[in-house]
């Protein structure tokens, strides 16, 4: 049996709970999430996952810390713990994914794993523009995207022809640090 390992989310659209507590104020920056991940560090948390919205899916009036940047910088300014960051595939390409986890991988020396969501607000999909697929298609769609991911992180060239990508002879250099590559952790 291993190990239980604890984890702490970072506020990415401010507070978690309560919205208007005066101890608590509405903070979603970068210097909030690194000082509480440092904080959580050496309090021996193991683990921490960055949310991914575009916009805060409470209120788009307020602040949203975006994930992918957060992750390498948070990545760089801690020692041990593992970042997960969200994604939601209908926002990256999965070559474009793959090589810039594959970066954070190595700035984190192997401490960096996916979450991936199939997305869930419509909103924050439609306001840009992008197209909000349905449920089922969503989640074919996110299987096909992380079959591309994890071919990518092989360190071989892929070729990969699917109902949604097309990759012809493409390896992706340097290889993950992470072995035998990033965790992709897989949520609805």
């Amino acid at each position: 049996m291993s190990e239980p390992r604890y984890g702490i989310w970072i506020p990415v659209y401010g507070n978690c709970g309560v919205m208007n507590h005066p101890l608590e104020p509405r903070d979603a920056s970068y210097s909030r999430a690194k000082n509480l991940l440092q904080l959580a560090e050496r309090c021996g948390f193991t683990t921490t996952l960055i949310a991914q919205h575009i916009i805060n899916p409470r209120n788009q009036e307020l602040d949203q810390l975006e994930t992918w940047t957060a992750a390498a910088a948070l990545a760089e300014a801690t020692n041990s713990i593992e970042i997960i960051a969200a994604i939601k595939p209908l926002l990256f390409h999965p070559a474009v994914l793959a090589k810039m986890a594959l970066g954070i991988d190595a700035i984190s020396g192997g401490r960096f794993s996916i979450n991936l969501v199939s997305a869930w607000f419509k909103p924050e999909m439609e306001k840009p523009g992008i197209n909000f697929l349905t449920h089922d298609e969503r989640y074919r769609y996110s299987d096909e995207w992380i079959r591309v991911v994890r071919a990518l992180w092989s360190g071989e060239k892929v070729n990969f022809y699917g109902e949604y990508f097309q990759i012809n002879d493409l390896k992706l250099n340097p290889p993950p640090v992470a072995k035998p590559h990033p965790r992709a952790i897989l949520f609805g």
